[in-house]
């Protein structure tokens, strides 16, 4: 827990800062300490009421820098739980162009377990089509990959290959480890790049993420990997957590 009496006090009002409010201050504060490493990934911050106190301004003030940190990815707040810093808080803003698992790299708590299950499948139409396949039916490995935080699982990964592939990386089918190692690390260090399409919806039945509640947002990451000379390597479609997981994007002017 963040001692919040050895927090900074809020600035007085001068000519300088007299036009910036209250829950920018407080962000400020919490910001800094961040950046500087006196508050670290998992420390818990004291309540709104305390902070509210301390700070000598109301609820709704502290509520808005908490929000504010929050959705710009510093702070994770679960509903009936105390809020705490973010375990990526500091991550490079730079992330999402770059070819990671993003399961792991985004999600805004620490990523302690890991479950995957192979299984050998026919390739369908879609799947066919885009792995660069004249046909379907094609025998592939499925290997469903469950990512869980302090026993609740966040995510889930869905990945498909040929299972040609078994013998050109020295994988044994039976050997879940090194599958697991194969989907969640390997596939990114062997692709040059991936074409991704991003969707959000709603959770419901069919959900991968198992206990989310209904209408919950799911982040939906679908992505071919592509290796050398062009050639797709894999198929993988993400669900993520909505509310665990955070992505930055450089953008730049088309103009």
């Amino acid at each position: 827990m963040i001692d919040y009496n050895q927090l900074p006090l809020i600035e007085k009002d001068t000519l300088d800062n007299a036009l910036i409010p209250n829950y920018v201050k407080i962000y400020d504060i919490i910001f800094n300490l961040i950046v500087e490493g006196v508050i670290k990934p998992g420390d818990v911050v004291p309540s709104e009421n305390a902070l509210a106190s301390y700070w000598k301004v109301s609820r709704g003030t502290v509520r808005m820098a908490m929000r504010k940190l929050e959705e710009d990815g510093y702070i994770n707040k679960t509903q009936g739980k105390q809020a705490v810093v973010a375990a990526y808080a500091m991550q490079s803003k730079d992330g999402f162009q770059w070819l990671f698992n993003p399961c792991l790299e985004n999600c805004v708590d620490t990523i302690d377990e890991i479950r995957s299950e192979p299984t050998y499948q026919p390739c369908g139409v879609y799947v066919a089509h885009e792995l660069g396949h004249e046909k379907s039916r094609n025998l592939m490995i499925s290997v469903s990959t469950d990512y869980y935080s302090g026993g609740r699982q966040l995510a889930n990964t869905i990945t498909i290959f040929d299972a040609k592939c078994l013998e050109e990386y020295n994988l044994e089918f039976s050997d879940n480890e090194a599958i697991q190692k194969f989907v969640v690390n390997d596939l990114y260090q062997v692709s040059k790049r991936a074409k991704t399409v991003f969707n959000v919806l709603n959770a419901d039945t069919n959900s991968y993420i198992a206990l989310i509640n209904k209408n919950e947002p799911i982040m939906i990451i679908e992505e071919i990997l592509v290796g050398s000379n062009d050639k797709p390597l894999a198929y993988s479609k993400h669900q993520l957590l909505g509310s665990k997981y955070r992505f930055s994007i450089e953008r730049k002017s088309h103009i």
